[in-house]
């Protein structure tokens, strides 16, 4: 997957956690993430600037059954990206 298809038009389901605070996002994704089907790309809409995502691909990798696939920042904050692996 190139970073230019890192797109919420591009995955499968988008997780929106704009204004909530710590542990839900977390909380919020690995639900979505439970849901998916193996192969589902997952965009997590932040809501927050780059400079406060800086441990995002930890937290993502936490999430069982899913692998970090990359970031991308705009006006609105980051957009992470994960995909739904079950073979692991």
């Amino acid at each position: 997957m190139t970073e230019n298809s890192l797109t919420i038009e591009n995955a499968d389901r988008v997780v929106d956690v704009t204004g909530q605070v710590c542990a839900m996002p977390i909380l919020s994704a690995a639900d979505s993430l439970r849901d998916a089907a193996d192969g589902d790309l997952l965009a997590i809409k932040t809501g927050r600037p780059a400079d406060e995502c800086d441990d995002i691909e930890d937290w993502v990798a936490r999430l069982n059954g899913a692998s970090f696939i990359g970031t991308r920042s705009s006006d609105a904050g980051v957009i992470a990206f994960a995909r739904r692996d079950i073979s692991d």
